[in-house]
Parts: structure tokens; C-alpha cells; sequence
């Protein structure tokens, strides 16, 4: 009977940390096309990407519009993404009957011919029906009064680092 026991731990052991290492892999997934969309200016795919908190506040179709126009703004002012690189997908963890994960990253952007370098990151909710990871910027979730609001309670545990802004010559 022990044996039994301990075959049946390392078993379940084993897959839940393959379970674990799969979404990781879906959240990384996930996050380098929010990234792609972001250089591509691809409102629809952001879109897909946005936690439903968000969208369903705000609903869809303004939320495309508004997404649109920080774009045509960011046009209109030469501010241009250069790139946006995902670094790395933190430890996922299950807060809240979700599995939740930090994804950072680093944008790097041109301001006119200034160039920023934005080191910040992206809080990853899983949504299991569906099996796609929603985002939102982990920054807001500390200090907007607008986010916090659509997420009211919310802890957790995985640590969000502040934004930092590097000014490149």
C-alpha cells in the first residue's frame, strides 16, 4: 500500500508540473502575439488579448475605437513602437481558483527621435474554457484607480514590479 502511494504522488507531482510548464508555454504564447499586435498596431488582436473586465466595462466596440486612436495619436506625433520583446513569463500560479502569471517585457519606442526604453510587464489571467491568457498592464492594477475599480479584492502573491523608463542618447 505504500507503494501504491508514493507511485501515486510522484504521478500526480509530475503531471501537475507539466501542467504548469504548459501554461507558461500558452502565457508566453499569448503575451509575443499581444507584443507582435502592439508593432503591428493590430487593434483587433489587442483586443482578443484584453481581460474581459475591461472589455465589458467598456464595451468592444469603444475599446477597438479608443485602442484606435491612441494609435492614429501616437501616428500623429511620431511616436513609433521599435520593438517589443517578451522577456520572460514568471512563475504561474493559482490565486483566486485561476491560474494567474507577471509576463515582462521591454518596449522600446521612438519618441520623435528620442528613444525610450520601457522595461515593464503585463499580469496574465488564464481563462481555462477557452484556454487563452487575457492581460492587463500589471502598473494599473497598483496605481490606477480606473483598473483597480474593475478589479476590486484583488490580491495576490506574484510580486509586480514598477514600471522603469530608460533614456537612450
Amino acid at each position: 500500500m505504500k507503494n501504491y502511494l508514493i507511485i501515486f504522488l510522484l504521478v500526480s507531482g509530475s503531471v501537475f508540473s507539466q501542467n504548469m510548464n504548459e501554461l507558461k508555454k500558452s502565457a508566453l504564447r499569448d503575451a509575443k502575439a499581444t507584443s507582435e499586435a502592439s508593432i503591428k498596431k493590430d487593434a483587433v488582436t489587442l483586443l482578443n488579448y484584453t481581460h474581459p473586465n475591461i472589455s465589458e466595462k467598456f464595451g468592444k466596440r469603444q475599446l477597438k475605437a479608443t485602442i484606435e486612436d491612441v494609435f492614429r495619436t501616437m501616428q500623429a506625433q511620431k511616436i513609433k513602437i521599435v520593438s517589443s520583446e517578451v522577456n520572460e513569463v514568471t512563475e504561474v500560479k493559482k490565486e483566486d481558483k485561476e491560474y494567474r502569471c507577471l509576463v515582462k517585457n521591454t518596449i522600446k519606442m521612438d519618441f520623435n527621435g528620442r528613444f525610450i526604453t520601457l522595461k515593464s510587464s503585463l499580469f496574465g489571467f488564464y481563462d481555462k474554457k477557452i484556454q487563452q491568457w487575457y492581460f492587463v498592464e500589471s502598473n494599473k492594477l497598483l496605481d490606477d484607480p480606473d483598473t483597480k475599480a474593475l478589479f476590486p479584492n484583488f490580491k495576490t502573491e506574484i510580486e509586480i514590479p514598477l514600471d522603469e523608463h530608460i533614456a537612450e542618447n
